[in-house]
């Protein structure tokens, strides 16, 4: 194994170590600790599987194999990016629905106390 292999699993292994801290400390919730898990085993894979990232490089067309894992990258960061722009547009969207409720309640509260101030 070359030297950039062992660094990468220690990578690997650092990053898998600091989600399980994440969840422990309830600062990653588990539904998105599994794409970052998904992502660490990837990296476990190219490492140890040199011959898999060349293939990948030669299936695609790219001669240097770095520059596919540069584009692998490239394509996660993307799919991570949509994935969580599709989360804050629904946060979005479940906050104004929120606002509007408590908008809402708080006239209906205004008008009880209206109408128990002028029958008391």
């Amino acid at each position: 194994m070359s030297r950039i292999q062992y660094f990468a699993l220690a990578i690997g292994f650092l990053l898998t170590i600091v989600i399980f801290q994440l969840i422990r400390k309830k600062k990653l919730k588990e539904q998105y600790s599994l794409l970052w898990f998904l992502t660490v085993a990837v990296i476990f894979v190219l490492a140890v599987w040199e011959a898999l990232l060349i293939k990948i490089s030669d299936i695609i067309g790219i001669q240097v194999p770095s520059n596919a894992l540069f584009l692998l990258a490239l394509l996660f960061l993307f799919v991570m990016a949509m994935h969580f722009s599709l989360i804050v547009s629904r946060l979005t969207d479940q906050s104004k629905m929120l606002a509007q409720k408590l908008a809402l309640m708080e006239r209906d509260l205004r008008r009880a106390r209206e109408q128990r101030e002028q029958a008391g």
